[in-house]
């Protein structure tokens, strides 16, 4: 018996070889083995056929009614139960053994961020200062994967927070020899679908801010919110949120345990236990102060110290997922005597991004939900005359935030062209109909094509106005009628104007 087969309590054909795991049939090979599991809507049993049919070699699951005579397909009864001594599953333990990558979660730094809007970025600032720190450190989310300063990855995984099967694939990848930091994205989706819970702590724990937003898949903010809260179970040594949701505390009776003591960051409660305060803000530079009124457990300074930062970031929002960065590393190697310069900071692709040498003033950001517009139009408003916005709403998802979108658009530009933004399996006109309902109309312009669109604002953008581009930032395709098609707004305005 191999250990392959000890693992998972089997026995397979002589001669089966297993070059890598995967629970997708997208991401089936010639020798895969093909784990069939428990998915949101259909269980992953109902693709082995296919999986074979691709190349796997080999197929587990653990779906008891699922009936299919082959001897390279096995039912495991107890796949995904977790072993309360050690606290990992038999797919943990099968995949450190087929890529020899060994300690994973016990020997790594794990920096976990979630929230409505902002985790992207705060993941990738935090993955700035480590690796300018001297740190090994990892991002892994929404625009892919980068180590230390190297070119963004976007080969492995396709979701915002990779599932365990990625996580390891993306460790085989990079073929780390020394333990390493890894800042990392996690979903609402991760949070509610448990992607991630062989990880069972984290060195921190942040939620940036809860907002409406994927209620087409969590059907209400309540059990949106309840799937946020989801990341303060992984018994991190800091757990940190925002003052705004201290409230909501009280209805996760596990957080009355000690050892899940959260930290209050806030600009505006002066009693937080972590406060900040913005000073100066400009295109060109930011300067901030944060107060550690009451620091958690393992925190380098006393109580009552300042720190002073600048940075070059805009708006006052991204200053607020900074100060979620840096909280969450510690201050150990901040001075609280001089100003801190983080000017080498950079927003991750799509956040905020002001497009350089070129005629006229051209920004792209990822805002796709109603709060995210809100936000952002607010913070960048007060430095152009005008803006002109071009946005979409994305098909087959929730609905009834098209019109609350538009009406943010319409509250701060000028002229707002709506345009498509992945319509998917829905009609462009149906989505059009959905933004204005309840909204004035009479400076909307429709152009379906999004390159029309942007070509669209650009012609009427004066001297000191901004040409915002909101929805897809980094993204590099359109799904339009089920088909996936390259398309990105910074190659339009490149042609444009470069």
């Amino acid at each position: 018996m191999n250990k392959f087969e000890e693992i998972l309590g089997i026995t397979l054909l002589p001669g089966t070889i297993i070059s890598n795991a995967t629970n997708s049939t997208k991401k089936v090979k010639k020798n895969s083995i093909f784990f069939g599991l428990q998915g949101t809507n259909v269980h992953g049993s109902k693709y082995i056929k296919e999986a074979i049919d691709l190349g796997a070699s080999v197929a587990v699951h653990n779906d008891i009614n699922y009936k299919y005579s082959s001897d390279n397909v096995f039912y495991i009864d107890d796949l995904e139960e977790i072993n309360e001594y050690l606290l990992k599953d038999k797919i943990y333990y099968f995949l450190e053994e087929l890529y020899k990558v060994y300690g994973l979660k016990d020997n790594n730094n794990f920096y976990a961020f979630t929230g409505t809007n902002g985790k992207t970025s705060s993941a990738y600032l935090c993955h700035q200062i480590l690796t300018n720190e001297g740190f090994n450190s990892l991002y892994i989310g929404t625009i892919g994967t980068q180590y230390k300063n190297q070119e963004t990855n976007q080969s492995i995984f396709k979701k915002t927070t990779p599932d365990i099967f990625e996580l390891f694939e993306i460790f085989n990848f990079y073929n780390f020899q020394d333990s390493i930091s890894i800042c990392l994205e996690v979903s609402s989706h991760a949070l509610d679908q448990k992607r991630l819970k062989n990880l069972n702590h984290f060195n921190s724990a942040s939620i940036l801010n809860i907002k409406k937003d994927h209620l087409d898949y969590h059907k209400d903010i309540q059990a949106y919110t309840n799937s946020k809260f989801e990341i303060f179970k992984f018994f991190s040594t800091i757990n940190l949120i925002n003052d705004e949701l201290k409230q909501a505390i009280s209805d996760y009776p596990f957080l009355d345990e000690p050892k899940f003591c959260l930290t209050t960051i806030s600009n505006e409660n002066r009693l937080a236990d972590i406060h900040y305060t913005i000073s100066k803000t400009s295109l060109q530079k930011s300067d901030f102060d944060i107060i550690i009124n009451n620091p958690p457990v393992g925190y380098h300074p006393s109580r009552k110290k300042t720190y002073k930062f600048r940075c070059s970031l805009i708006p006052d929002f991204n200053i607020s997922n900074l100060v979620f960065a840096i909280c969450s590393i510690g201050f150990s190697s901040f001075s609280d005597s001089n100003i801190n310069d983080l000017s080498y900071l950079k927003l991750p692709k799509g956040r905020a991004d002001i497009i350089q040498n070129i005629p006229i003033n051209v920004m792209i950001d990822y805002a796709h939900n109603t709060d995210g517009f809100r936000i952002f139009l607010s913070g960048i408003k007060d430095y152009y005359d005008s803006l002109v916005i071009v946005f979409g709403c994305g098909g087959d998802r929730d609905k009834l935030k098209r019109p609350e979108m538009m009406q943010v658009a319409l509250e701060y530009g000028r002229e707002i062209i709506f345009t498509s933004d992945n319509s998917r399996s829905e009609d462009f006109n149906d989505i059009l109909s959905d933004a204005i309902r309840g909204n004035d109309n009479n400076k909307v312009i429709a152009i379906e094509d999004r390159k029309r669109a942007i070509m669209k604002g650009a012609e009427l953008i004066k001297d000191n106005d901004c040409l915002v581009i909101l929805g897809k930032g980094h993204e590099e395709t359109q799904e339009i009628k089920n088909s996936i098609i390259y398309f990105s707004d910074y190659e339009v305005v490149n042609e444009i104007y470069k």
